[in-house]
């Protein structure tokens, strides 16, 4: 999994970058381009953490492989679209920038917001 990000957040960085409607206000491509990483990485934290969540275990017990799958699914696209909610404009252009600062907001938001999220999940699923 870890590889697969760093395979896809390049790519996602670059496509941000060309995306970006003023390329020549940094901090707007900075803060764009934090976002695009920050929302990868704390994708791929979710699903890897998201097994570790005492609820999911017991909810997900008896559910079929493509329930879980979908509901993982939900869960870990409710965190990547909290993510940009949960930091500073600041964090989002240190992330754009510094792979050691963006695994320290990503392990934050993802600890932050994965129990509403799972929760949020479970409900709509019943």
């Amino acid at each position: 999994m870890k590889k697969l990000v760093l395979v896809i957040a390049p790519v996602v960085l670059a496509f941000a970058g060309c995306a970006a409607t003023d390329t020549n206000n940094s901090a707007t491509t900075s803060q764009q381009l934090g976002v695009a990483a920050l929302k990868v990485a704390v994708n791929a934290k979710c699903l890897n953490e998201i097994n570790n969540v005492a609820a999911w275990k017991t909810a997900t017990r008896y559910m079929t492989t493509e329930q879980r799958n979908d509901i993982q699914t939900n869960v870990c696209g409710c965190v990547s679209d909290k993510a940009p909610e949960s930091v500073t404009t600041f964090e989002l252009a240190t992330a754009a920038i510094d792979p050691s600062a963006r695994a320290t907001i990503v392990n934050k938001v993802v600890s932050e917001t994965v129990n509403a999220c799972v929760n949020e999940a479970l409900k709509q699923a019943k």
